[in-house]
């Protein structure tokens, strides 16, 4: 049994034993009303306990899965998900997608500098700074 928190509306939910949920990227805040969740989230080096009483803060674009930490346990939590305006979530999608292909550009453009650089190194024999005809003097 897989049980989702609907991210759009916040509100207060069941998890029963056995059941995980992604929270979605919206970011927003998570409290746990009754029980203990298992919080896992992208970047940290370890799991999370969370107990009743305790609220977690999750910003935008983090990834984070929660399931109940006792077997035969059911945890009730509240979510309030991120206001987003309207604007933003119409042009968050785009957004992302253009900002992979930037980063996909840029790594192609420090992939063609480091290419001509190394062309450039072997064409004059890489020779140091201080080896040069012009810094020795020989051009007045």
């Amino acid at each position: 049994m897989n049980s989702q928190f609907k991210v759009f509306h916040g509100g207060t939910f069941q998890m029963h034993s056995g059941d995980a949920t992604h929270l979605g990227r919206l970011g927003g805040e998570l409290t746990v009303v009754k029980g203990q969740v298992w919080l896992t989230r992208d970047g940290d080096l370890g799991d999370h306990f969370v107990e009743a009483g305790q609220r977690v803060r999750f910003g935008v674009g983090e990834n984070a899965v929660i399931e109940p930490s006792r077997t035969g346990e059911t945890v009730s939590l509240r979510w309030q998900p991120r206001r987003q305006s309207f604007i933003g979530a119409v042009l968050a999608e785009p957004l992302r997608g253009l900002a992979f292909l930037a980063g996909v550009a840029a790594r192609g453009f420090a992939a063609l500098a480091r290419s001509a650089a190394d062309s450039a190194c072997r064409a004059q024999g890489c020779i140091a700074g201080g080896d040069s005809i012009a810094s020795s003097g020989a051009l007045k």
